[in-house]
């Protein structure tokens, strides 16, 4: 986590995943042992009904069906995500470089700081409403966040743990212990540590902003530059033939819907969106090894974009006023495998400096003041 949906892999995910199960079946079945001989369980965890957490602006997501929200285990997560016992010198916690008021991104980090100031590969993504994410980290290579909680805590460059330690750690602190059994009836161990940390970034939800109150179209919602804004991202590109400048700027078919992101059924979103003629990350194509996946990366929500900078998957544009640039007059469209949906024909859309600005408008409609300081969300270890 911390860093986590940031970093690239060092070697191949084969092996990790490899060395990650046999790792978790070690320590799962040692440290469950006693707790299988037909004991009745001690505690009865207090389910917790999806819709509760969930709003109908966005929709129920499909949640695994083998690890049902529960008090104790959102809870357990939510300690495990701010404690910095899972690093290996106990400096870095899950929420170093996810912080809640920058929407559980780095804010203002090209790229964060693991254990020892080791950079990570990536610049670090926000976190929420991920339950209706398809693909997980910038490169899509992981499909369950129970998954992905093992690469950040196992990097070197990040929290450099190993799980042999943790579990042992775990199991010998004591507000794990008692946490553990109230929310799985086990001892702590670092199998149920990953289903609790699912849980906690599960039911981590925005849907509050002045945007949502906005979609589809409630305009008195918006102020007059933000509705002008609002056209402008939900319109498409017909250039003008004696101006030349456009009415639209087709933000949306990438960034549509109540949650400003698409997700493409089968690899959950993934495009190339013409930083680089010449690619200097390949993607989703080094996860895959298929040169028609290279340069693919994850679109990410625009939801509270406005304190998720700095932008793209290294960072590079540090305002929005930059990534607003690159959409209207720096995009390559001779990257290799550049998305179709933005070609308009080559050409650049070269917005006008107030279309500039009704657009960063409606951006900044989207940032969800009640999610950025919502208490289920916060360090449960300061009061």
């Amino acid at each position: 986590m911390n860093k986590s949906i940031a970093t690239k892999n060092l070697m191949p995910w084969g092996f990790w995943k490899i060395l990650v199960i046999s790792a978790i079946s070690i320590v799962y079945f040692t440290s469950c042992g006693d707790n299988n001989k037909g004991e009745k369980p001690a505690f009865n965890p207090t389910e917790v009904d999806p819709t509760t957490i969930f709003d109908s602006k966005l929709g129920m997501p499909i949640l695994p069906s083998d690890n049902p929200f529960t008090e104790e285990g959102i809870y357990l997560g939510r300690m495990l995500f701010y404690d910095p016992i899972l690093s290996f010198d106990s400096s870095v916690s899950c929420a170093s470089c996810h912080k809640q008021e920058h929407a559980f991104s780095d804010g203002g980090k090209v790229l964060s700081n693991g254990v020892f100031g080791l950079k990570t590969g990536r610049n670090t993504p926000p976190i929420f409403n991920l339950a209706y994410n398809k693909k997980f980290f910038w490169d899509a290579r992981q499909n369950t966040l129970r998954e992905l909680v093992f690469e950040p805590i196992q990097a070197h460059n990040e929290m450099a743990m190993t799980m042999p330690l943790l579990n042992k750690r775990l199991a010998r602190t004591d507000r794990y212990k008692d946490q553990f059994l109230k929310a799985f009836n086990r001892e702590p161990n670092v199998f149920d540590m990953s289903l609790a940390l699912e849980q906690f970034m599960l039911s981590i939800v925005s849907y509050q902003s002045r945007f949502n109150e906005f979609f589809p179209g409630k305009f008195s919602k918006l102020t007059t530059l933000e509705g002008e804004g609002a056209m402008l991202f939900n319109g498409l590109v017909q250039f003008d033939d004696i101006t030349g400048f456009t009415s639209g700027a087709d933000c949306f078919h990438c960034h549509g819907s109540a949650k400003a992101q698409i997700q493409d059924p089968t690899t959950g979103g993934l495009a190339n969106n013409g930083l680089d003629s010449v690619l200097r990350d390949l993607g989703y194509g080094a996860i895959t090894g298929r040169s028609s996946d290279r340069g693919l990366f994850k679109t990410p929500s625009l939801l509270n974009i406005e304190v998720t900078g700095p932008y793209m998957h290294d960072g590079r544009f540090a305002t929005l006023d930059d990534v607003i640039n690159h959409y209207s007059e720096g995009v390559h469209f001779n990257s290799p495998n550049f998305s179709p949906m933005m070609s308009h024909d080559n050409k650049h859309l070269n917005l006008t400096t107030s279309q500039k600005q009704a657009l960063k408008a409606f951006l900044m409609s989207m940032t969800d003041t009640a999610f950025l300081k919502n208490p289920k969300y916060s360090n449960p270890f300061v009061k």
